[in-house]
């Protein structure tokens, strides 16, 4: 009988301490994976923080600590990048979706924590929240969730490459407008973090030998070309204008959009394809102010004239190499342009004037592939750390989104009527579903 009940008794408080142990190891890695250390200010010091971090496909080991100066959480990132970075031919860039992962920044020799979440209440335990290109994924339940997770003295980034037509995902409700985002980050000259396209620079005392301009001629056979991959425009109708163009000058299509396919992502074929050709037409999907993309810097690279419509002449004026550019929108009618190419097309001497600038500057510009993950890169967080450690969140204003600064920013595209015939109306809806924006 004692025996009978002793072993009951065992039996149970076998049972409860097997239920007990289990609770805690849950409750245990629960809070470990949520946990990062709450913020504080950083100021010429920073305060340096310890803790365990869990989460699925990182590079730490469970069992280890990680210091870092600043937790900074991507919300909601558009699952392309996680694509992209798995790609063969990308795998170099893998590392940039590895979360959660610790990015040193030599420059202050601190280091920040860099995570990915797609639960709002996640959000709330570190010092940064990251939106960058989150496409139709933030609903607006979705932001008021964000929202009802900020916490004080938190500061929220945006981040995109590409103009405020083609980022609905950043785009907050109305409601929340002017108390969203901190910062921004994008190719204008009034980002907080400003990442252009391309640059150019003139030459200081140490200017190299002169080229000779004539290898400019060589090789070029044929007149102008285009090439596009999204061919339905929000903005503007830009198909139209290249087939109405082409109606009046011989114009070669090449992409989704052209007559002959070319990879987006092989700058050889790319080359090949377009070296041959002594102007390009470099029309943006956008008419915005600064809105200068690869395609521009592309043209100047390859040795093209590239014909320009997008941002207002007076920022290609800013930006770009003297007398570099053909803008569109400084001839009277489409016809005028084209007969000025073909001018050009059998006047060396005059044609050569545009190559001149190559004698006096260099040009800075990056590939589509660095463009397209430089929101994950490591460079991009210690900018956000450094910016974090001189501001004071009681001083930082937050961007009025859809004031003139960002969403404001793109207008018309071109100053004469006829070019501004290829605008949409403003009740313009897109048909193709594929296009990124709404």
């Amino acid at each position: 009988m004692n025996i009978g009940k002793w072993r009951f008794t065992k039996r149970q408080l076998l049972t409860r301490m097997s239920v007990v142990g289990n609770l805690l190891i849950v409750l245990y890695v629960f809070n470990a994976h949520l946990y990062v250390p709450s913020t504080s200010r950083l100021r010429e010091i920073a305060v340096v923080r310890t803790s365990r971090i869990f989460s699925y496909g990182s590079s730490m080991d469970s069992g280890s600590s990680a210091s870092y100066a600043l937790s900074v959480v991507f919300y909601g990132m558009r699952e392309h990048w996680l694509i992209f970075c798995n790609y063969t031919e990308f795998a170099h860039y893998k590392y940039l979706i590895t979360f959660p992962r610790i990015v040193r920044c030599p420059e202050n020799n601190y280091s920040v924590l860099v995570n990915f979440t797609r639960e709002a209440r996640d959000i709330a335990a570190y010092d940064v929240v990251v939106y960058t290109n989150v496409y139709e994924w933030m609903t607006p339940v979705m932001w008021d969730w964000a929202h009802g997770n900020r916490s004080d003295g938190q500061r929220w980034v945006m981040i995109t490459e590409e103009s405020p037509l083609y980022v609905p995902g950043v785009e907050p409700p109305l409601k929340y407008a002017n108390t969203t985002f901190d910062w921004f980050d994008a190719y204008k000259s009034d980002s907080d973090f400003v990442h252009p396209y391309g640059s150019y620079e003139a030459y200081g005392a140490n200017k190299p030998p002169e080229i000779d301009l004539k290898k400019y001629l060589v090789n070029k056979t044929h007149l102008v070309a285009w090439m596009g991959s999204h061919c339905e425009t929000l903005q503007w109708n830009r198909m139209k204008f290249v087939e109405d163009f082409r109606k009046i000058i011989h114009l070669d299509t090449y992409g989704k959009c052209g007559d002959a396919p070319v990879p987006w992502n092989n700058d050889q074929i790319i080359l090949e394809v377009l070296g041959k050709y002594k102007f390009y037409l470099s029309l943006e999907n956008s008419c915005c102010d600064e809105y200068l993309t690869e395609k521009f810097w592309r043209a100047l690279e390859m040795g093209i004239v590239p014909v320009v419509l997008g941002a207002p002449y007076e920022h290609y004026i800013k930006y770009a190499p003297p007398n570099s550019f053909i803008h569109v929108d400084k001839f009277d009618t489409i016809t005028e342009l084209a007969v000025y190419l073909i001018g050009l097309n059998s006047d060396n001497e005059r044609y050569l004037e545009y190559h001149k600038w190559r004698n006096m500057g260099k040009l800075i510009s990056y590939g589509q592939e660095e463009q397209y993950v430089r929101p994950l890169n490591n460079d991009t967080m210690c900018a956000i750390l450094n910016k974090y450690l001189r501001t004071n969140p009681k001083d930082q204003k937050k961007i009025e989104y859809f004031g003139k600064r960002w969403f404001g920013s793109c207008s018309k595209c071109g100053s004469k009527d006829w070019v501004n015939t290829f605008m949409h109306p403003k009740d313009h809806t897109r048909n193709n579903a594929d296009i990124w924006a709404k």
